[in-house]
């Protein structure tokens, strides 16, 4: 039978009738469930379990359908054969019998891999972000911006970034931003923010509660509204009255919607507290954004800050900011200097305190007192990528624990970010490949710097791959590496690339090969060129009659340089210059000052290494990491210097001396 005789045959037998029927009743089924499951309590899932269930049904009806109303109409129509006599009708040779059922079979495999498509997308998502086990987390949303102007939009940051302040504070939960929801709805790939915001929260952030609101105008006046919902969606636990003031002063809305909300959860966990105790003024709290969107223009950031300062004397972010600011210019005096000049205003503020407290080990070199308070810190804002990055660098460069990096890493998930727009994740690529390296997952840190490198044209992530191929044995990764150098036109990152492979393969005690990349690398040095990389590679080759030269220029030009001091204080200890050399680390010995880290000491370890000093060697070195100097990714463990005395007890103690 064709389509069309079937066609017309199931018109004549009221089939599409009767199919019609089950159609538009699941249809409005699935319209009223979908406006009633919320006031009746029950999960959204509901309503994607009766899809399913309807969705089976529909090939079951039309079973039905032949079983109970076409079987019958097909038995008593009369059958004739040739010589038109009536003959019993053969029920299983029916043409339009076949037709139907092989009509059926399609729809039912349909129906079939449609419910399975359903049961993966919306219970079976696999996506690699990490599952946050439900807890007492508070997620809130964006407030939305009905003022009709999108100038107004950064009211709504200022509404989010106080009222997380004050929950945190409060230690009542962790919050969750309106950017990692928005970071994991990315990774999603979701085409609807609304029902993503659904998503995203049940099923990978799960928080207790959720925050949303929005504000609009009315005449000169603004007005906030604001609920708390429970973490499914299901329950608005409070509708707030609209918090109204001048449309001029949006911090004053602000603060008291804080206070109300913060009341409201005072009720059922604990006392109120706020990193500010009165709300900053909202000039300064805009120079302060204007500030951190671009921090890498050092002279505006600072000018923003100060002036944001000016404006309100009590605005204690933007002075610790300030704090950091000078640390990372490597300042410390000044950074000392406007660190005294904070207080906390209350004895209360338990996170000013403890930012204090923190930068203030920093400024003192008390290794251990810093991971302490940022551990603090990171339990404030564990999805911070600032916090979390700053907190792999504490454990690997400031107590050399790079056994806990991972899991700090781990914290945020990595898929889906934006590495090439995001330079924290690029650094906190850089120091969990330098991690794992070091507790020698040499194809973790292959993997990942691999990966990262496609998009990516930073050169110290080139040199930590390097590193990983050294380390692990393969020497080819190492060649593809400098091939792909060696394509670009600027050669000076290529010569960088020899030197640090060459330096790489002397700390594996093969000097054969790492002369053959330091000789790579001298075959680019211009005639006549002074440079301190042309003085290390020579230097590093025990090429001490030319390196004296070089590094004697260097030195004459900057005195105070103390690694150029140690290293020519080496040369000429080589040369049999002793009178030179002791001369040299006089000079040296007499750059103690404040604020140095250990960085003379360090340097007095390293000349006395050369000369084979263990005893002094090891004393210097003890008291450079006791002043706290870093476990940068060429000191310690990782300078040719040492390299005689790695597995020695007192070095290998002087590596753990910030362990806890």
């Amino acid at each position: 039978m064709d389509l069309k005789e079937f066609i017309k045959e199931c018109h004549e037998k009221e089939v599409f009738k009767k199919i019609s029927i089950y159609i538009v009743t699941s249809w409005l089924l699935i319209q009223v469930l979908s406006s009633i499951y919320e006031p009746l309590g029950l999960p959204q899932e509901t309503v994607t379990f009766l899809i399913i269930i309807l969705l089976i049904g529909f090939p079951v009806n039309i079973f039905l359908v032949w079983k109970f109303h076409l079987s019958d109409l097909e038995n008593l129509k009369p059958k004739h054969d040739k010589n038109g006599n009536i003959i019993p009708c053969k029920y299983k040779k029916s043409p339009f019998k076949k037709t139907y059922f092989y009509s059926l079979t399609i729809i039912s495999l349909i129906a079939f891999f449609s419910v399975l498509l359903i049961i993966n997308n919306k219970f079976i998502q696999d996506v690699n972000l990490p599952n946050i086990e439900s807890s007492d987390k508070i997620a809130i949303l964006k407030f939305g911006n009905d003022t009709r102007d999108e100038q107004n939009d950064i009211i709504g940051k200022m509404a989010v970034d106080w009222i997380s302040h004050g929950i945190t504070e409060n230690k009542v939960a962790q919050v969750v931003s309106p950017e990692i929801v928005d970071e994991y709805e990315r990774v999603l790939m979701a085409s609807v923010a609304g029902e993503v915001h659904v998503d995203v929260l049940k099923d990978y952030l799960r928080p207790k509660n959720i925050i949303s609101g929005n504000y609009f105008l009315k005449d000169d006046k603004l007005l906030f509204q604001c609920s708390i919902m429970d973490g499914e969606l299901h329950k608005t636990f409070i509708s707030f009255k609209p918090v109204e003031c001048d449309a001029s002063d949006p911090m004053d809305c602000i603060e008291s919607l804080k206070q109300l909300i913060l009341g409201y959860l005072s009720t059922v966990e604990r006392g109120v507290l706020n990193l500010q105790e009165l709300p900053p003024k909202f000039e300064a709290y805009q120079l302060v954004l204007e500030a951190e969107d671009n921090p890498q223009d050092g002279k505006t950031y600072l000018t923003k800050l100060n002036k944001a300062i000016e404006i309100d004397s009590n605005y204690f972010y933007p002075k610790i900011l300030r704090v950091g600011y000078y640390y990372n210019e490597e300042q410390f005096k000044k950074a000392d200097s406007v660190l005294r000049l904070i207080k906390p205003f209350s004895e209360k503020q338990q996170r000013q305190q403890n930012l204090i407290n923190l930068y203030d080990a920093v400024l003192k070199g008390q290794n251990d007192k810093v991971a302490e308070y940022l551990k603090t810190e990171y339990n404030f804002t564990p999805f911070d990528l600032n916090t979390n990055y700053s907190l792999m660098v504490v454990q690997h460069q400031f107590v050399n624990r790079p056994q806990d990096v991972d899991t700090v890493f781990n914290a945020i998930s990595e898929f889906g970010l934006n590495v090439k727009d995001c330079i924290e994740c690029e650094y906190r690529v850089y120091i969990d490949a330098l991690a794992d390296i070091e507790l020698k997952k040499y194809p973790d840190a292959i993997e990942m710097l691999t990966e990262v490198n496609k998009g990516l044209d930073s050169f110290y992530l080139k040199e930590t791959l390097i590193r990983a191929y050294v380390r692990s044995g393969e020497q080819q990764g190492v060649q593809e590496v400098l091939e792909k150098l060696d394509l670009k036109p600027d050669k000076d990152n290529l010569r960088r690339a020899y030197f640090y492979a060459g330096k790489e393969f002397l700390l594996l005690n093969e000097k054969e090969k790492a002369n053959d990349y330091f000789q790579k690398a001298i075959s680019s040095i211009k005639d006549g060129e002074v440079s301190e990389i042309y003085a290390s590679l020579l230097y590093f080759m025990e090429d001490y009659v030319a390196a004296e030269k070089i590094l004697y220029l260097l030195y004459n030009s900057d005195p105070h340089n103390e690694n150029l001091l140690a290293k020519l204080a080496v040369t000429y200890h080589k040369n049999g210059k002793e009178k030179e050399a002791t001369k040299l680390i006089t000079e040296l010995q007499a750059l103690y000052g404040d604020y140095q880290f250990g960085k003379i000491d360090y340097s007095l370890a390293q000349f006395y290494a050369a000369i084979n000093d263990e005893e002094k060697s090891m004393k210097y070195l003890l008291n450079a990491v006791a002043q706290g100097f870093r476990f940068r990714s060429d000191k310690y463990q990782n300078d040719p210097h040492f390299l005689a005395y790695k597995d020695s007890e007192k070095f290998k103690n002087i590596l753990n001396y910030w362990h806890y």
